[in-house]
This record gives structure tokens, sequence and C-alpha cells, in this order.
């Protein structure tokens, strides 16, 4: 019965032991964006600009927007996971229309 207490307790012990560093560990991630920001100003030094060097401006990046296909088989693939099926073989989606309210009224 002591052999069987104490396996148990080293057991749950080791558990938590793991849980703890695991628990450390997630919160040493808050740290890393700033590890990586001096790291990344280190490794970059400023070039020399000439005196009379034209001023460029970066492009703006423009949102992709995404088709209506897309957009369809998105919706069609939720809807057959809400209805625990794999495949969209059972209804056609053949509009689809911005709702006002909430999803409890869907």
């Amino acid at each position: 019965m002591l052999n069987a207490a104490l396996n148990t307790l080293m057991g749950m012990g080791t558990v938590f032991i793991i849980l703890i560093l695991i628990s450390l560990l997630i919160g040493c991630f808050k740290f890393i964006p700033q590890i990586q920001e001096k790291f990344s100003k280190k490794n970059k030094q400023p070039a020399a600009v000439p005196a009379a060097a034209p001023v460029v401006a970066a492009p703006v990046e423009e949102e992709e927007e995404t088709s209506d296909e897309e957009l369809i088989a998105v919706i069609a693939a939720a809807i057959a996971a809400s209805e625990g099926s794999t495949s969209t073989d059972g209804f056609v989606v053949r509009s689809i229309r911005r709702r006002s309210g909430s999803w409890k009224n869907a």
C-alpha cells in the first residue's frame, strides 16, 4: 500500500512540476518580440545615404478581395460542419444576404 501511495505521489508531483515549467515557458513568450527586435537592430546597420538622394515612397499594399465563389465555398463548408456532414452534397447555397441582428435568430 505504501508503494502505491509513493507511486501516486511521484506521478502527481511530476505532472505538477511539468505544468509549472510549461507555465513559466509560456510566460516568457512576451519577451520574445523584444529580444527579436534587439537582434534585428544589431544586424541592420544604417547605410550611408547620399545628400541628394530622392525620397521614394513605399507602395501601398492593397487588401486582397475574396471572390464570391470562395465566400460561397467557405459558407457551404461552415454549414456542412455545423450539420455534422463532411460534404456539401445535401444542400445548395443560392443566395447570400447580410442579416441584421444576432446569430441566435439565424
